[in-house]
C-alpha cells in the first residue's frame, strides 16, 4: 500500500507503529488472547492511562522486565481506533 494512502487513512484513526519487534508483537498478542482481550484494547488502555497521566512509560532500556531478546525489526503493528465524542 503506498505511503500516501496510509497518510490519508491515518486521519481517520488508523495508526501504524513501525519498529515493533515481531517477538514483542507476538508475546503481547498472546497475552491479550489469553486474557480474553485484544491487542487493540491493551493499546487503547495504555493510551487512556497515558493521556490521563496515570501511567508514564519508562525510557527505552529501563524496563525492569526484559524477558524478550532484542531481535531485528521486521514488522509494524496497525491499530485502528474509532474516536467518539
Amino acid at each position: 500500500m503506498p505511503v500516501r494512502v496510509l497518510a490519508r487513512l491515518a486521519t481517520t484513526g488508523i495508526y501504524l507503529l513501525h519498529g515493533i519487534p515481531r517477538d514483542l508483537q507476538r508475546a503481547a498478542r498472546l497475552r491479550a488472547v489469553s486474557e480474553g482481550t485484544t491487542l487493540r484494547s491493551a493499546l487503547l488502555q495504555a493510551l487512556r492511562e497515558y493521556a490521563a497521566e496515570t501511567w508514564t512509560p519508562r525510557p527505552d532500556g529501563e524496563s525492569p522486565n526484559r524477558p524478550l531478546k532484542p531481535t531485528p525489526v521486521t514488522g509494524a503493528v496497525a491499530v485502528s481506533t474509532t474516536v467518539r465524542g
